[in-house]
């Protein structure tokens, strides 16, 4: 299941990340991934001020939006890093990282792209994601994210003008089963649907919230 997160960012949030990026010392993007033949992009390093203040800026406006509550049911979350695209850059096809060295180690079940550049400033760069035989490809406004599952191959194509720039980062999640994270969301939505109904059956509401916390009691990693 893949989630657009739109206005994750508010303005005044954009503005204070457009005024740290000015500041960010970029580096090879290989640096975390040196035996990547596909990976072609610049990365800030995670001790870089800039770059720390955009992390947690970011990290404050995600853990404050419902969906991703609902969707990725968080347990942890990685450090956001800042990525940036020039004219012939790329990500090739890949996968994203099971386990991130950390104490403990992170699994990553969710991975979440922000996007930071207005899509009219470069050509190319949008993220694909492929879907069985299906490439869903997105390149979202300023400030909105996407939220897909970490197993997916997926790639971000080549840039042809302009500087494209994101914040990206990943979720570990209570549930690591993605077809378990999904039902539990469908189960919140027919809850949510079912209390906006004229005159909610009381013992529907009590029954779908009794079927969603057990389920995630019965998933959960603990």
């Amino acid at each position: 299941m893949i989630r657009v997160l739109p206005n994750v960012l508010s303005p005044q949030q954009l503005a204070t990340v457009r005024e740290l990026l000015s500041k960010v010392r970029f580096d090879d993007g290989r640096i975390t991934n040196r035996d990547s033949t596909v990976k072609h992009n610049l990365q800030a390093p995670q001790e870089d001020p800039a770059n720390a203040a955009i992390a947690q800026l970011v990290r404050d406006a995600l853990v404050q939006v419902p969906d991703v509550r609902t969707f990725a049911l968080p347990k942890q979350m990685a450090r956001t890093t800042v990525v940036r695209y020039e004219p012939g850059m790329d990500y090739g096809w890949h996968v994203d990282e099971a386990l991130f060295a950390s104490t403990p180690p992170m699994r990553s079940d969710l991975s979440c792209t922000i996007f930071l550049s207005p899509p009219a400033d470069y050509d190319g760069g949008e993220l694909t994601i492929q879907l069985g035989a299906q490439e869903l490809s997105y390149k979202l406004d300023p400030g909105s994210a996407i939220l897909y599952p970490s197993t997916t191959i997926h790639r971000v194509t080549p840039v042809t003008r302009g500087v494209r720039i994101a914040a990206i980062t990943w979720f570990q999640s209570w549930v690591s089963d993605t077809s378990q994270r999904e039902l539990l969301v469908q189960l919140e939505e027919a809850r949510a649907l079912a209390a906006r109904a004229g005159q909610p059956d009381a013992r529907l509401q009590v029954l779908l919230e009794s079927l969603r916390t057990n389920l995630f009691r019965m998933w959960s990693d603990t």
